[in-house]
């Protein structure tokens, strides 16, 4: 009966490791696909800030043209 005690307490003990590992791992996963995605977030906003910075300018003239003189007096 002594070995059978002693089998489960070492198999006890390679499961609780084996689970510790996976979710280590899972958790280093997790933080390197945040920064990845943090990244690329970033890289997206500036490409889009490039390309609005393009069409402000005639956006903003576009409706300075188009609005009605009261507009103009209340702006």
């Amino acid at each position: 009966m002594a070995a059978l005690d002693t089998l489960r307490a070492q198999w006890a003990g390679l499961g609780t490791d084996l689970l510790i590992r996976a979710t280590r791992g899972i958790c280093d996963g997790s933080l390197l696909n945040a920064d990845s995605g943090r990244a690329d977030t970033s890289a997206r906003l500036e490409d889009w800030a490039g390309v609005l910075s393009l069409y402000s300018g005639e956006t903003a003239l576009f409706a300075a043209e188009n609005e009605s003189g009261s507009v103009r007096a209340t702006a």
